[in-house]
């Protein structure tokens, strides 16, 4: 049995590798075309999502094979100072934890006015709870169904502190230094996670997992409510940003034993924090989110990516605020995604 394990584990390899050539061929084409492509195609996402296997480190460098950006543009930023979220000097301390650990966890918290007035828009907002098959409705505080409530994108920027967030330069200068290249904003994420549906654990991310939606990205999250070992915690593999046992590479989801199994189980670390504490985060090493026990979570998240090759990407439409319609003229590359709406 083990023989033959092996033997599939080294096929596979050797497919990766042809994927990985692949990846490299259509990242670049995505990259060079002269607008930028409404999609990836499917067997791309795919060769692109099972060469990362080989090594979590791959994507970066695949990247910077491929992603090649025409002109000063795509580096240009809003000054950092102007951050409403981030404190300019924790630039490089973020950086380097980045790098060393996997994630850093700022010592700045959003203020008392932007949490309640993230959790009021949160409260009041259409959401879609996840794997139901339901039409979109208010969250269910006191009863809800569901393990998950995802407030989509388009609805979440009607919030004017979801847009601050979501277009920060000190995020994009951080991702800049950390990735080595220009970068994107490429999602933004705004949910509930509940102490309902236990079962459900994989389709809400509560197994570990790797990220492989882009070739090279970080991520952003903002805890909204007080968060705890009992309340949803954030857990990461600490430095699997860097390294992953061979026997954690496939791409999906594994329980807790087989992190211990493969000798990780002292770099698990549950990242604690009140409301309002915000953490950088490279998902391409191990992570999960804990499932709720005694009340629910709610988190918002961006991510900053070096092209928008992979996964679908969305171009919402909302209202800018002038503090977005001012971001956007100064980094237009970064905030691409909001073109249409800032022209409107």
């Amino acid at each position: 049995m083990e023989k033959t394990q092996t033997s599939k584990s080294a096929v596979e390899n050797v497919l990766n590798v042809g994927r990985m050539a692949k990846t490299v061929i259509a990242a670049n084409g995505f990259s060079r075309s002269t607008q930028t492509p409404e999609k990836t195609e499917g067997q791309s996402q795919f060769n692109m999502r099972q060469a990362m296997g080989l090594d979590p480190r791959l994507g970066k460098i695949l990247s910077k094979v491929s992603i090649r950006h025409q002109g000063t543009q795509a580096w240009q930023l809003s000054q950092a100072a102007t951050s409403n979220y981030i404190d300019q000097t924790e630039v490089d301390l973020a950086v380097a934890g980045i790098s060393r650990d996997g994630f850093y966890v700022f010592n700045q918290r959003a203020s008392a006015q932007q949490i309640d007035a993230l959790v009021k828009f949160a409260e009041q907002t259409q959401c879609e709870a996840r794997g139901a098959r339901t039409p979109l409705e208010v969250y269910p505080r006191s009863n809800p169904a569901a393990g998950r409530y995802d407030i989509h994108e388009q609805q979440a920027l009607q919030s004017p502190e979801v847009q601050d967030f979501a277009t920060d330069p000190a995020m994009a200068l951080i991702s800049q230094k950390y990735l080595g290249q220009p970068v994107i904003m490429d999602e933004v994420a705004f949910w509930w996670t509940t102490t309902k549906k236990t079962e459900d654990a994989d389709l809400n991310a509560q197994l570990f997992h790797q990220d492989r939606d882009r070739l090279s990205f970080l991520k952003f999250f903002m805890y909204l409510t007080d968060v705890d070992t009992m309340t949803g915690t954030h857990v990461y593999v600490k430095g699997s940003h860097k390294k992953i046992p061979r026997s954690l590479r496939a791409d999906g989801r594994m329980n807790d034993s087989a992190v211990q199994k493969a000798g990780l189980g002292g770099n698990i670390t549950e990242l604690h924090g009140l409301a309002g504490t915000i953490m950088a985060v490279d998902t391409i090493g191990l992570h999960k989110g804990k499932t709720p026990v005694t009340t629910d979570r709610l988190a918002l998240e961006n991510e900053f990516a070096t092209s928008l090759f992979g996964m679908d990407y969305e171009i919402p439409k909302f209202e800018p605020t002038e503090l977005v319609r001012k971001r956007y003229a100064e980094m237009p590359w970064v905030l691409q995604r909001y073109r249409n709406s800032v022209a409107n």
